[in-house]
């Protein structure tokens, strides 16, 4: 019961929403993250930081990136239809996946970065 209260503790602010819904494309850098919803990285990691606490999301750390992707394991079938039934129909959740396609394309993500130096 403490792990369903601590995902839904999560689920209650809008910048981990929007994390969640970044993180549904792919795995990011923490940076990425910082850039496509315009915040400090300091508030980006502390908002990671409740994620991973509510074991939502993982991180691994490669240099000086630290990089987060969903916690696929979890069964995340309720995350699933808030993401896909609720949050992409929303203009800010789909503005901030046309801005990770934009950094993507014109590769400025540290993950598409990284993939090319074989880092990753």
């Amino acid at each position: 019961m403490e792990n369903y209260l601590k995902v839904l503790k999560a689920l209650t602010d809008e910048t981990r929403l929007r994390i969640i819904n970044l993180l549904y494309e792919r795995e990011l850098c923490v940076c990425d993250i910082r850039d496509i919803l315009g915040t400090t990285q300091t508030k980006i990691s502390r908002h990671l930081a409740c994620l991973r606490n509510a074991d939502l999301v993982r991180d691994r750390k490669i240099a000086q990136w630290s990089f987060y992707t969903l916690n696929r394991s979890r069964g995340l079938k309720h995350v699933d239809e808030l993401v896909h039934g609720v949050l992409r129909s929303l203009d800010v959740y789909q503005h901030d996946l046309d801005l990770l396609k934009k950094k993507e394309k014109a590769g400025d993500c540290k993950t598409s970065v990284a993939k090319k130096r074989s880092i990753l």
